[in-house]
């Protein structure tokens, strides 16, 4: 029988969350906790880090904005959420006995979220994180004797070989466990690189690679466990709750923003006219929590149910008007500036990318950098400079190509809320607005990422219009001066022309004798 409420159906009901202490699964807790009050523990997977406990780590959230409107209402909810010590990379999570017993015996519902999420990251670290830890996490849920759904988050991307991202699983020509035993092999190979290339069968990188290898693994236990696949494209910060704008890293989209918007990215490969696969966080949490109430009641043991988030369907936008819109929200809603005035472009244009990479951001990078030798103080800007070659080269796969991504699936989700949740837990039935979405994104990332305070709005837009009187200036000073070196020599060359012109002429005056 169906829940009357997603509430109703999550009361009472202990949940395992891996990836809990990134991005997204802090809003998934955080949603689970605030909707869901009735809701009886959430376990949460992570490792120590920095020092910090797990139990520490978990702790620390009761200080983030993101939860301070769930501790205004509910001022003991963290309370629920119990840390357990476990690495995903190792057989049932490397966790004691007793948690892993208490894990067995109590829980009722699976949102594995844990991953690596760098794109340039190598095979054997991508394998580690993408298929070990999904091939874990599903022979842990096996043992769990009240285990309801198992929610698999991937990504759209892990079908990026083909034009039409449909929702079902499309399996590669390789075993993830033939990959698994590849990797253990060619970990000190020389010829490891020629041999990830040749694996990759049509992926630009391993993230995409691993995940669609973790995807098979899902579905190899459809018969067994009540699983489903939850795809988000390139998740943003949130829309509207619990805050607007949250995010907390800059992986993918955030360090490409702040990285313009200091200044340091001048030039990107992009197509202006390709359609941006993006989602809002919070909506491709909602999705996530609608999938494991449907799979509950529909289990499928012949196909596993697949749901790709993305908003190209009810939000269609390019790069180009995220671009626009962008640079206009950037003005109102500057982070501080940083190297110079932030006058990037995007261009499909492989040689003249590179003339204004080399001019626009090497030149400046290694002049600073040498002042700074100079000065006796540590060179660092072409170091970040190398960074953000290597992100570029990889974003720049996706940026120049488009896809279209079927959600029909996801939108099915709608049935498995009540008439009361259609706005809380809101997926297409939500009117999104370009110039609202760049406001919330410029002004989260300003404040939870760059730790800048709204109070500083007012400085930042000052420093701002100076850097841009200055950058103007001095490209006006430059143009004057490259039009008279023009000017002089194309006057120099007129001058030879009619020299020679003249001479000529005498020359055919003169008799010949």
């Amino acid at each position: 029988m169906q829940p009357t409420s997603v509430r109703e159906f999550f009361a009472n009901k202990s949940v395992l969350v891996t990836g809990g202490t990134g991005f997204m699964g802090k809003v998934l807790i955080e949603k689970l906790l605030r909707t869901c009050p009735e809701i009886n523990t959430i376990y949460v997977i992570c490792r120590s880090k920095r020092s910090k406990t797990p139990t520490t780590r978990i702790l620390e959230m009761e200080y983030l904005p993101l939860f301070q409107p769930l501790l205004e209402k509910y001022p003991d909810a963290l309370k629920k959420v119990k840390a357990i010590d476990g690495d995903l990379t190792r057989p049932r999570f490397g966790m004691m006995h007793s948690c892993k017993a208490e894990l067995l015996e109590n829980v009722e519902l699976v949102f594995h979220l844990g991953a690596s999420l760098r794109l340039e990251a190598d095979l054997k670290d991508a394998v580690a994180a993408n298929i070990l830890g999904t091939k874990h996490a599903l022979e842990l849920a096996k043992g769990m004797t009240k285990l309801k759904a198992f929610v698999h988050v991937s990504t759209v991307f892990c079908q990026c070989d083909v034009r039409v991202v449909e929702e079902k699983i499309i399996k590669p020509n390789v075993r993830p466990e033939t990959v698994i035993e590849l990797t253990e092999w060619i970990k000190n190979n020389p010829l490891q690189r020629e041999i990830t290339d040749g694996l990759l069968d049509g992926h630009p990188n391993n993230y995409t690679f691993t995940k669609q290898l973790a995807e098979t693994l899902v579905d190899d236990v459809k018969g067994t466990l009540p699983v489903c696949i939850v795809r988000p494209s390139i998740v943003t910060p949130t829309y509207r709750e619990p805050i607007p704008g949250w995010v907390d890293s800059l992986n993918g989209p955030i360090g490409i923003l702040v990285a313009g918007g200091k200044g340091v990215l001048r030039s990107m490969m992009c197509g202006r006219d390709n359609q941006a696969q993006v989602i809002p966080c919070d909506i491709a949490i909602n999705a996530i929590i609608l999938a494991a109430c449907k799979t509950a009641f529909e289990r499928n043991n012949e196909v596993t149910p697949v749901y790709n988030v993305s908003s190209g369907d009810f939000f269609p936008i390019t790069y180009g008007t995220i671009f626009e819109k962008g640079m206009e929200a950037f003005f109102k809603y500057p982070c501080n500036p940083g190297l110079w005035y932030p006058d990037g472009s995007m261009t499909t244009n492989k040689f003249l990318h590179n003339t204004k990479v080399f001019l626009f951001q090497i030149i400046p990078a290694l002049i600073i950098d040498l002042l700074l030798f100079i000065c006796g103080q540590k060179p660092f800007l072409m170091r970040i400079q190398n960074r953000i070659k290597v992100g570029c080269v990889v974003l720049q796969y996706f940026t120049m190509r488009t896809w279209l991504v079927d959600t029909d699936h996801c939108t099915s989700l709608h049935d498995y809320k009540s008439k009361e949740e259609q706005e809380i837990y809101f997926l297409s039935n939500i009117d999104l607005d370009v110039d609202r979405m760049m406001k919330n994104c410029l002004l989260g990332t300003k404040q939870y990422c760059l730790r800048e305070p709204l109070s500083t709005l007012r400085s930042a837009r000052i420093k701002l219009w100076i850097y841009w009187a200055v950058d103007r200036s001095l490209k006006a000073y430059l143009l004057y001066h490259l039009s008279r070196l023009a000017f002089y020599l194309y006057d120099q060359f007129l001058n030879v022309d009619s020299t020679t012109s003249h001479s000529s002429l005498m020359s055919s005056s003169l008799p010949i004798r």
